[in-house]
């Protein structure tokens, strides 16, 4: 189950007799320090192969952890292997241009739902990747958390370094280690996923305790000349030629890369294309005001406890909003709260970062691909491809970024396979998030 480095036409390794695409193994969890020296790999936690899994489901998402979802007989002793919080989820996915198992994914086992009738007792198993665990670590420091000109890369490596190994604030300092560490280092690489050197894009930034990890490492990426990322699990990493340079990419074996893509992740692809009535089956568009602006102002922390002084705030539009002529879209504002920032260049750069995803009226469309077309790698997250449509009243003929890919995999093998391009779904989960984003930034003020 490793990934070789050669590469052949789709069909030249078709899947084994005797097995489906798709393999589920259940591993224990480690907790090393990946700093601090080797860690156990995938070969020395295995457990089990998960071979009755059914209903599995990988869902992938820009700038988003991972999710799989399966469902197990509760009465199979596999099911009883699988420990809620204790133990690791791998998929593999055969690839037949390399002819080897290729790990799409690998998190912990984090929600478990067993229902039981008097006919049977179905469980279903929810993992996330562990850049899901970023969201459950919190800054413990009493004082602010302070770069002053500082490169992007440096500060999101100190994020996610930071969250591996906590450390209380009271109570003299309590090392959690190892409960709190995560299989993670951080690469810096190209928008294809080779190794770089630090961009040196520098920023100025306070982080007051109690903020959140994954918050932090967002926010930084979502500004004016910000950055992509993702994490690939650790049998992908050696395969991905991140080990060079050292000093950049100091990933290893056992452990998970959090990959930091400069200026973005993905490329311009004109080797493939969607097409409607070919490679692709069926589309779901979407378009809403909800998820555009042309105006954003952003309110941040006036550091001050007098109600009548001047407000912390940021303003940007582009020409749209105040386009009246034909086509034109109209004033579309969107207010928004940074209210733990309280640096007027980061409010800024944030405000100009949400204007530079938000302005455009840009559908998202969800495709459902035709079997048998998808091969690992084509197209990647990020990449920008080609996208024809002639269907009614739409005659599409543009270009769009993989934002998405689920896959769904039957019982028999087979595999249902949609790719989201243009803009991110908007969906309850995100407003949720954001609205609890603001109330704890106002309660770190």
């Amino acid at each position: 189950m490793t990934v070789a480095l050669a590469t052949y036409p789709p069909g030249a390794y078709p899947v084994p007799d005797g097995r489906g695409r798709w393999r589920v193994t259940l591993h224990s969890r480690t907790f090393g320090i990946p700093s601090a020296g080797a860690m156990p790999t995938w070969r020395t936690t295995m457990l089990v192969e998960l071979v009755g899994a059914r209903g599995r489901r990988l869902e992938q998402s820009w700038d988003q952890a991972a999710q799989f979802t399966f469902t197990l007989n509760g009465h199979a002793p596999e099911a009883a292997a699988v420990l809620e919080l204790q133990t690791d989820v791998y998929v593999w996915r055969w690839d037949d241009t390399q002819g080897v198992d290729v790990c799409m994914f690998r998190g912990p086992v984090t929600q478990a739902e067993d229902q039981i009738t008097e006919q049977s007792h179905v469980v279903t198993f929810t993992a996330h990747d562990y850049l899901s665990m970023l969201a459950r670590r919190l800054v413990t420091r009493a004082t602010p958390w302070t770069f002053t000109q500082q490169s992007q890369d440096v500060i999101a490596r100190a994020i996610v370094a930071d969250a591996v190994a906590i450390t209380t604030a009271t109570g003299g300092g309590i090392d959690m280690r190892p409960g709190s560490g995560i299989p993670l280092l951080t690469a810096w690489c190209n928008p294809d996923g080779s190794a770089r050197a630090d961009a040196a894009v520098l920023r100025d930034r306070s982080y007051a305790g109690g903020s959140i990890h994954a918050d932090l490492l967002d926010q930084l990426a979502k500004v004016d000349g910000g950055f992509d990322y993702d994490v690939i699990p650790e049998p992908r990493v050696p395969a991905a030629g991140l080990g060079a340079p050292a000093a950049s990419n100091p990933v290893q074996p056992g452990v998970d890369a959090v990959r930091i893509f400069y200026p973005r992740q993905g490329v311009q692809r004109d080797d493939m294309m969607l097409l409607y009535g070919g490679n692709v089956a069926t589309i779901t568009r979407t378009i809403s005001s909800a998820d555009y602006t042309n105006y954003v102002r952003s309110i941040g922390n006036k550091a001050s406890t007098d109600p009548n002084a001047a407000q912390l705030f940021a303003e940007v539009w582009n020409t749209d909003a105040n386009a009246t002529t034909q086509n034109g879209l109209g004033l579309w504002m969107f207010g928004d709260n940074a209210s733990d920032v309280s640096i007027q260049a980061t409010l800024n750069a944030h405000a100009q970062g949400l204007l530079n995803t938000m302005g455009l009226l840009v559908p998202s469309y969800t495709i459902g691909l035709r079997p048998g077309w998808y091969v690992f790698g084509n197209p990647n997250m990020g990449d920008t491809v080609p996208l024809r449509i002639q269907s009614g009243r739409l005659n599409v003929n543009t270009s769009v970024r993989i934002v998405g890919l689920t896959f769904d995999i039957g019982d028999d093998g087979q595999e249902d396979i949609a790719l989201t391009v243009g803009r991110p779904a908007l969906t309850i989960g995100k407003i949720v998030t954001a609205i609890g984003r603001d109330v704890d930034a106002l309660a770190r003020r």
